[in-house]
């Protein structure tokens, strides 16, 4: 017999396996300051389990539509669960979302400075959605910078795709923060590979406000206790220091060695 609970209509079944698993969170210290996912993601072994509890638990709505559509007998609660061999003419290995990135040179003061933060935290800040609604902020005293220094965190300058693809996603967070916000300047500071300079490069010195500094970030430091951040970074072999409101270090990302795995035991680039 179906029955309503909370304006649901429920069939109620009396064996779940087993109860909904609680997703980990970091600590309420871990919070503070930062834009860190809260919810850290199920372990492999437990969204596993989760997944198959939720297909188990065979609690619908009880919108009745099956029931339109057929007899009561066109459903069948009992099927038990089996693996299924597929046949595809391609595989398209991603990834993931683990937003795993190599190690930032650590004189760069991510972890360190609060208003130092990853290109990934910058993406979410400028999204409508995101914990700012999408207005650009300093995360150590929230009022809107008047300079970001957009800089590279890698200290891997070889790495060609890496060099194009990052200096593609500061050109366009520059865009999305000079839109939003007015009177910004926004350097961005970079080794520049020679694929971005010949495709990219005519077009991003149009941008208004928008300076990209062919060079290397060195260090960070911080004028007083609220004071703006101090970036040392060598250009066209001289050190140079500027002071900037609000510093964002573009990431590598690291993929996971099971995605790595994967990609060698097929025999597939990974997109």
């Amino acid at each position: 017999m179906i029955y309503e609970k909370e304006k649901r209509y429920i069939i109620p079944f009396t064996d779940v396996p087993s109860s909904r698993a609680e997703m980990p969170e970091i600590s309420v210290d871990e919070r503070r300051g930062n834009f860190t996912e809260v919810e850290t993601g199920f372990p492999e072994a437990v969204a596993v389990q989760e997944a198959k509890r939720c297909l188990s638990c065979r609690r619908c709505l009880g919108c009745g539509l099956c029931l339109a559509e057929d007899n009561e007998d066109s459903i069948d609660f009992n099927i038990p669960g089996e693996e299924l061999n597929l046949e595809f003419d391609e595989v398209i290995i991603t990834k993931g979302q683990d937003n795993a990135f190599h190690p930032i040179k650590p004189e760069l003061g991510f972890d360190v400075y609060a208003d130092v933060i990853t290109d990934l935290q910058f993406e979410r800040m400028l999204s409508p959605n995101g914990p700012t609604g999408g207005l650009v902020v300093s995360p150590l005293n929230g009022e809107i910078p008047g300079r970001i220094a957009i800089v590279q965190g890698s200290s891997n300058e070889e790495d060609e795709k890496h060099l194009f693809s990052s200096l593609v996603l500061g050109v366009n967070e520059s865009i999305l923060a000079l839109d939003k916000t007015q009177d910004l300047e926004v350097a961005l500071i970079s080794p520049v590979c020679q694929s971005f300079k010949e495709k990219f490069s005519s077009d991003a010195e149009q941008i208004s406000s928008l300076g990209i500094i062919e060079g290397i970030p060195e260090s960070v430091e911080r004028k007083g206790e609220e004071g703006p951040l101090s970036l040392t970074y060598s250009t066209g072999g001289q050190n140079k220091t500027e002071d900037f409101d609000l510093l964002v270090v573009l990431t590598k990302e690291k993929i996971s060695p099971e995605i790595m795995e994967l990609s060698r035991k097929l025999d597939q680039e990974i997109q």
